[in-house]
């Protein structure tokens, strides 16, 4: 056990740079996850007005103005849809065994990182968590890290795309609105349109959790990777 703990000499900027990439990597993911939902709110959009162009149809000069604003809503659905497809062309953050792999060595190397450098758990316990085993779990963070970096852009990436799908939020809003007012002057077809009304406003909100959600996130990942530069800049 004590050659273990003699061995293990990573020393306070190393357990800056492991935690901080830990950390920056836990909150790219926790951005791609709240993105998985995209492709099926958008599916749902689609299809809405896809049923509310058959209304308008049926509606006749009720739903001119109804045809028109479920058109741009395909639209919409367009972006998402690009967007959901370049999302799920992030290899750092593919499910699959391989990635559960780096997240439970995130898991362990954070766990290690956060422990008394005594040779015991904070329960007492004794630690035998060795330098080699802790070099590769980390070695495989910065490895994801890296090629998320370069493959995708990085942080700033996974922040374009947030805006991107708020703009969609925001226009999707507006449909909505636009609709229900539709709905108040469109007969004995009210009560149809106001529902498609009602139905985008609830895919407005999923999306809208969804950009917290993330934004939330890329906020965190931004302090983490400003402070990785800032020990990087520090060790010149």
């Amino acid at each position: 056990m004590q050659d273990t703990l003699s061995s293990y000499t990573l020393d306070a900027p190393d357990r800056q740079v492991s935690h901080y990439q830990h950390e920056l990597f836990q909150q790219c993911r926790n951005t791609f996850e709240a993105f998985q939902g995209l492709g099926d709110v958008a599916e749902d959009m689609r299809i809405l007005s896809l049923n509310a162009e058959l209304a308008a149809g049926r509606a006749g000069t009720y739903g001119v103005s109804i045809r028109a604003l479920t058109q741009y809503t395909r639209e919409l659905v367009n972006r998402l849809e690009q967007i959901n497809l370049e999302m799920k062309k992030i290899e750092a953050f593919e499910e699959g065994d391989e990635t559960e792999a780096v997240e439970q060595s995130v898991e362990q190397a954070d766990a290690a990182s956060h422990e008394e450098y005594d040779g015991h758990h904070e329960d007492g316990s004794e630690y035998d968590y060795d330098e080699a085993q802790y070099s590769t779990e980390m070695d495989a963070v910065a490895y994801a890290l890296q090629k998320f970096n370069d493959d995708n852009g990085g942080v700033k990436y996974l922040n374009d795309q947030a805006k991107r799908i708020a703009e969609v939020v925001s226009q999707s809003n507006s449909i909505a609105t636009n609709m229900a007012i539709e709905a108040a002057t469109a007969g004995q077809y009210e009560d149809t349109f106001t529902n498609v009304a009602n139905d985008m406003r609830g895919f407005v909100d999923t999306l809208k959790n969804m950009v917290t959600r993330a934004q939330d996130s890329i906020e965190k990942a931004f302090r983490a990777e400003k402070s990785l530069k800032e020990i990087e800049a520090g060790g010149r």
